[in-house]
């Protein structure tokens, strides 16, 4: 017997510990739709990790997957960037490569089909990436809080033989943490989420009824050429949905941005009403 040999515990199989629901919030700052498979099931991975951690008392291995997650909720909100300011974006990712590897940045082999993707900024140091903030309007306070998020987590990342997360109240005081300052940065977008939005609504080759990029139906176009092209989250939809676009309504074709935003505001609650036929079934 191989656990005998080589004196291993048995495995764990019952789970100890109920896991803090909290954990599940961080899938409002993520797509709601993904380019590519690939991405969600990586995703869906980290969180596994991170659940089956937590509810085995590894509190300091779920604390690892806890900040990857965080890092990669930042890494879909810099891409907004890239949408919305990418000449500044661009300016920024020269300035902080080092050796001149921006060019290596915007290559092959750290985009995909020749595009950025979320995984493009682990390229990146995390606190230069934080830096990148800075264009969203980030203030001295959020970049010390980020900063310490990135201290914090080195101490534990290495193998030094210490186990010092040991809490259930340490990790849940962690998660509330990661998701307050997430919500910070989150905020820093609004602005940046409404323009792009309503650039887009008022693009004649997106909404014009003649043109429509080949689409017939409101709904599958603002999901595919909106939603899930622009990598939005829950959160970001929201914005979008409560954004004013009669800011538009001088434009020639405004009825037909009106029904594309309809269709966004129809999309966001068929995810609420999921939400809450889950919560039902697991009453």
């Amino acid at each position: 017997d191989m656990e005998e040999i080589f004196n291993i515990e048995p495995t764990y199989i019952d789970y100890e510990h109920e896991v803090n629901e909290d954990i599940y919030q961080f899938y409002e700052y993520l797509p709601v739709l993904y380019k590519d498979e690939n991405e969600r099931e990586y995703i869906q991975t980290l969180f596994k990790a991170l659940t089956l951690s937590y509810s085995n008392g590894l509190y300091q291995f779920a604390y690892i997957q806890l900040h990857m997650i965080f890092m990669v909720c930042i890494y879909y909100l810099l891409l907004q960037l890239n949408f919305s300011l990418p000449e500044e974006l661009e300016k920024a990712i020269y300035y902080l490569s080092k050796d001149n590897r921006a060019k290596d940045f915007y290559g092959s082999s750290n985009t995909r089909n020749g595009e950025l993707y979320f995984g493009s900024f682990a390229m990146l140091n995390e606190s230069d990436v934080f830096l990148l903030l800075k264009i969203a309007g980030m203030d001295s306070d959020l970049q010390g809080e980020l900063r310490k998020l990135v201290e914090e987590r080195n101490k534990y990342a290495h193998a030094n033989g210490n186990i010092t997360i040991t809490s259930q109240a340490t990790i849940d005081e962690r998660i509330s943490k990661y998701l307050n300052t997430l919500e910070r940065v989150q905020r820093l977008f609004k602005p940046i989420i409404e323009e792009v939005y309503l650039n887009i609504l008022a693009n004649p080759d997106f909404s014009d009824s003649e043109e429509r990029l080949g689409y017939y139906d409101d709904n599958e176009q603002i999901q595919e050429e909106f939603i899930k092209r622009y990598y939005l989250s829950k959160k970001e939809l929201n914005v979008c949905r409560k954004t004013n676009i009669n800011r538009l309504s001088d434009n020639e074709g405004f009825g037909d941005m009106s029904n594309l935003h309809i269709a966004l505001c129809n999309y966001y609650k068929s995810l609420l009403n999921d939400e809450v036929e889950l919560n039902e079934e697991c009453a």
